[in-house]
């Protein structure tokens, strides 16, 4: 397994691809683009976007978050796997 960096600038809609914009997630087109939200109720959809418009609007995101806008790669979940015969 191979940890796989991700870009700032991302462009391939899934969750952590946001984490330097988080502003994107408010965006109902970017959430569906990503498939574990189908999995999530709508008024837990809901509720989380307020929680995050609160957050973004208040600075507490920034706050505790914020420096997450500076990295220009981030390494969290995405890796890749490659298995090779012996």
């Amino acid at each position: 397994m191979t940890r796989v960096p991700i870009p700032v600038d991302c462009t391939d809609g899934f969750n952590e691809a946001y984490y330097a914009r988080p502003e994107m997630l408010l965006d109902p087109g970017a959430r569906q683009a990503c498939s574990a939200w189908s999995f999530v109720d709508e008024q837990v959809r809901d509720r989380f976007a307020a929680d995050l418009r609160g957050d973004l609007d208040s600075g507490a995101w920034d706050a505790r978050f914020g420096a997450l806008r500076q990295l220009p790669f981030y390494e969290g979940s995405l890796v890749a796997v490659r298995s090779v015969s012996a």
